[in-house]
């Protein structure tokens, strides 16, 4: 070897150590880690780089808006509104300040199907303040009649525009077909009567019922010790009922015995739409393993990828629309995957004769080659690896899903479960005219 090519290797691995040393140095491993604590509740550290910041996301299982008293459907969302409008005597307005001042941003609370969320990002040397600031919400929301009565007239203004937008129109009816007669398909923010019916005493019923240790899931990320987290628990959450009486928790109805609508295509007529129709492909998917969830989402995502899924390949290359917006929503019973697109009247029956061809391609052939190649990246996505705290959620999202374990058998099994046709409904939304 030349003394020439001996200098260039060695300034080759001395660069290389020192990019890894230097790597090492400024972000962390993300590790997700189960911290014990004396409360009944489950509570997660995960060390990741945070430029200062820490984020907080709280998950009350099983408190969501699908399991809502039938009459007070809606109430997740009502009290999503009202959580965080007073705390400690001020003013919505000066509580708006004073969350400002404890560095807490992105203060987010969701009523989602089957769990109730909220999260948010503070700075780390304000969070033990923000913390014991927050801390009341989960076991004595402030809130006046008025407050709660604002909420409720607002609600079928915000609730008419959402519900004349085609995506909602799409979503809800295409829900109603898949689960006919099933919680799972209704709209998951109630109605104007069932919130014109919603008392303060609901409210809180709501909190006391729900808001419990038993069935919490709280993560902690940031440069975060455990020790920090515990102080953290106790700060939060030391108050609330170590137990609540959840009494709707197994009304939500068995799933297996739920059909779907004996109609397979259904279309919603709209003014304003001109030649623009909009369509929505659904798939109910009961009943699938950990394992085939991770082979669905590797097969998802390998399919229907913006930029380069083999079907939004094909609507490019047939000049049907560009892209086509994709989903899998998982739910504790089942599961739906479903498409959306909206194309001109004109490519109508194009994409009607594209979309049936793809899909019965799709319930009989595997490309393995690209399924291994995308289960290669989701696990890589899933495992221990850098992350920063703006994504920890994606890393969270895979990160319980056995995708190292999926053989070709899963991947069948799996993909004929996906594309089963007589699981497949179609909705449409058009103009009148």
């Amino acid at each position: 070897m030349s003394k020439k090519l001996q200098i260039i290797i060695s300034a080759v691995l001395i660069a290389l150590i020192s990019a890894t040393i230097l790597f090492k140095k400024e972000i962390l491993f993300i590790k997700i880690s189960e911290v014990g604590n004396n409360y009944g509740m489950t509570a997660y550290q995960i060390r990741v780089k945070s430029n200062n910041l820490l984020y907080v996301k709280c998950v009350f299982k099983n408190s969501g808006a699908l399991r809502n008293a039938p009459e007070k459907r809606g109430i997740s969302v009502v009290v999503g509104d009202l959580l965080c409008r007073r705390i400690g005597g001020l003013s919505p307005e000066e509580t708006k300040e004073k969350l400002l001042d404890l560095g807490v941003q992105d203060l987010s609370i969701r009523a989602c199907e089957d769990d109730f969320i909220l999260s948010f990002y503070v700075l780390k040397d304000k969070a033990p303040e923000a913390l014991k600031f927050l801390s009341p919400i989960f076991f004595r929301p402030e809130f006046s009649k008025n407050d709660l009565e604002f909420v409720k007239e607002k609600y079928p203004i915000t609730s008419d525009l959402d519900l004349s937008h085609p995506r909602e129109l799409l979503f809800d009816k295409l829900m109603e077909t898949l689960y006919t007669n099933h919680n799972y398909g209704l709209n998951v923010t109630g109605n104007a009567r069932s919130i014109a019916g919603i008392s303060e005493d609901d409210v809180r019923n709501f909190v006391k019922s729900n808001f419990s240790r038993d069935n919490l899931e709280v993560f902690f990320t940031g440069d975060i010790s455990q020790s920090d987290v515990e102080t953290h628990v106790e700060t939060l959450f030391s108050k609330i009922p170590e137990k609540g009486s959840r009494d709707f928790i197994d009304k939500i109805g068995d799933v297996s015995s739920c059909p779907l609508s004996e109609e397979k295509d259904y279309v919603i007529l709209k003014p304003n739409m001109k030649d623009i129709v909009g369509i929505i492909c659904g798939f109910r998917v009961d009943n699938l393993d950990r394992k085939e969830e991770a082979a669905a989402h590797v097969i998802i995502n390998t399919l229907f990828d913006a930029k380069i899924g083999d079907f939004s390949q094909g609507l490019r290359a047939r000049k049907i629309a560009y892209s086509c917006d994709f989903h899998f929503i998982q739910r504790n019973q089942s599961n739906v995957f479903f498409l959306e697109i909206y194309v001109y009247k004109n490519d109508l029956e194009n994409y009607k004769k594209y979309l049936e061809e793809k899909i019965s391609q799709y319930g009989c052939k595997l490309n393995l080659k690209k399924l291994e190649r995308t289960k290669d990246q989701l696990a890589m996505q899933s495992g221990v690896g850098f992350a920063n705290i703006f994504d920890v959620d994606k890393k969270m999202k895979y990160s319980s899903l056995p995708f190292s374990q999926i053989t070709r058998e899963i991947f069948s099994n799996t993909m004929k479960k996906l594309f089963d046709r007589s699981r497949m409904r179609v909705v449409y939304v058009q103009s009148e005219r």
